[in-house]
């Protein structure tokens, strides 16, 4: 399968924000439910609220985040945010794919993060 996805660590009543250009299936997940996602396990995730396109998810504790987008075979383009302080953030994504945002200095290139197995 194809996803997007943006890892953060991030405090309890952060928010993080996934604004999508397509509707596609967007989970929020711990570092150790992405690791099991990745590796194609049962995992547990979380869904935020839909705002036209805008999905918001408010953190329920600390910890390392993972805002992943479920591409399917559809050409989709997201861009995310952790609000209270955060920057927009490009999401390197796999199979070649990012997340679409020009106003971060030094992520204008192309990256690939990989996913522990």
């Amino acid at each position: 399968m194809k996803f997007l996805y943006r890892k953060y660590p991030a405090k309890r009543g952060e928010v993080l924000e996934v604004d999508l250009s397509a509707p596609a299936l967007v989970k929020f997940m711990t570092a150790k439910e992405f690791k099991n996602y990745g590796a194609g396990r049962t995992h547990t995730y979380y869904k935020g609220q839909d705002s036209d396109g805008l999905i918001r998810f408010e953190l329920p504790f600390d910890g390392i985040w993972h805002a992943v987008v479920e591409k399917g075979e559809a050409d989709i383009s997201a861009t995310c945010r952790l609000r209270a302080g955060g920057q927009p953030a490009k999401l390197p994504g796999t199979h070649g794919e990012e997340f679409d945002d020009q106003d971060i200095p030094g992520l204008d290139q192309p990256r690939k993060v990989p996913v522990d197995k």
